[in-house]
């Protein structure tokens, strides 16, 4: 054989890591308005991104779309939560695991920023969510547990219907994903369970529970948002 030459491993990195369903540690690192753009049929849609450092694992994103209904649905076992129902029940547990007097600020409609008092009754969905990320900044690197599950495309992923309604038509909660002393409800076990014992796919996992994870499957690419024009605060 000819000569070796060792620049050619210059930049080489280790295959992506898979990042496991259950419940991991990890640190909360911010959340962020951002945007994702199809590429198929060029529509825009907003989301919240949440990003944390998983123990183990590294920086990852989880995509919450903004919700385009607050109907909620019907089916044999009574209501079902509306998609605005549900986005609002994971900002809360967002909230909840960083410091529950945020919540109790919500709660008594006390939430200031900058020193004022901020109306959180008439928001658009771009300035609520630089309102969380406002409020949530200063607990960048705050220890948490977050919960993942596997999806139907082969992912794991936060889950995706956090909120119920209760036999009195009250909004709660049907599953907590983001907090402490989290575990596991019987449908998600057996999830998991099922999945590990399934053939394993071969599939590329990128930014894995996010969409981003499947921006080449689906034509989708991502970027920030900085427009702020229209924040109140």
């Amino acid at each position: 054989m000819g000569m070796f030459d060792l620049t050619a491993t210059a930049g080489v990195k280790e295959a992506g890591k898979a990042l496991s369903a259950g419940i991991h540690n990890a640190k909360f690192t911010s959340v962020k308005f951002n945007t994702i753009t199809s590429q198929n049929n060029g529509k825009t849609y907003n989301t919240m991104q949440l990003t944390l450092d998983i123990d183990g694992y590294g920086e990852w994103n989880h995509n919450f779309f903004e919700p385009e209904s607050n109907e909620r649905g019907e089916s044999q076992f009574g209501q079902n939560p509306s998609q605005v129902e549900h986005f609002m029940v994971a900002v809360r547990q967002i909230l909840d695991a960083l410091d529950p007097e945020i919540g109790k600020k919500i709660d008594t409609d006390t939430v200031e920023v900058k020193g004022k008092h901020v109306n959180i009754k008439n928001l658009n969905f771009n300035q609520l969510v630089k309102l969380i990320e406002i409020l949530t900044e200063p607990y960048a690197g705050k220890e948490v547990e977050v919960k993942l599950i596997p999806q139907s495309n082969g992912f794991n992923a936060i889950p995706g219907f956090p909120a119920r309604i209760t036999k009195t038509g009250a909004l709660g909660i049907s599953t907590r994903f983001i907090g402490h002393d989290l575990v596991l409800n019987q449908s998600e076990q057996k999830k998991i369970d099922a999945a590990n014992s399934a053939r394993p796919t071969n599939m590329k996992q990128v930014e894995t529970g996010s969409v981003e994870g499947l921006a080449e499957a689906l034509g989708i690419e991502t970027n920030a948002d900085g427009e702020d024009s229209d924040l109140p605060f």
